[in-house]
């Protein structure tokens, strides 16, 4: 309730484009994923807030500050997540 499935397909944008950051994918493959989120959630698709909640959930899984914050001290000592990202997210 209150939510709608859009909101859902931009926090997915945002997880697609951040883990693809992340995992070092090449310039023109990031490029077509900032197209494809461009495309659904406009230009200023870089602070929509459910795009920046995707970015920030895998940010976290991999121990990192979420955008705009300063940078955490080290990913070794971030405490493991309870629940998987997924269930995070959308709350199940």
């Amino acid at each position: 309730m209150g939510r709608e499935p859009q909101d859902r397909g931009f926090v997915l944008l945002g997880i697609k484009y951040e883990a693809a950051a992340l995992g070092g994918v090449d310039e023109a493959e990031l490029a077509r994923i900032e197209e494809q989120i461009r495309a659904e959630a406009g230009d200023s698709w870089t602070t929509h807030p459910m795009v920046v909640r995707g970015r920030n959930a895998v940010r976290a899984e991999h121990g990192l500050a979420p955008l705009g914050a300063p940078p955490r001290e080290s990913a070794r000592d971030a405490e493991p997540a309870g629940r998987p990202l997924w269930r995070r997210l959308f709350g199940k």
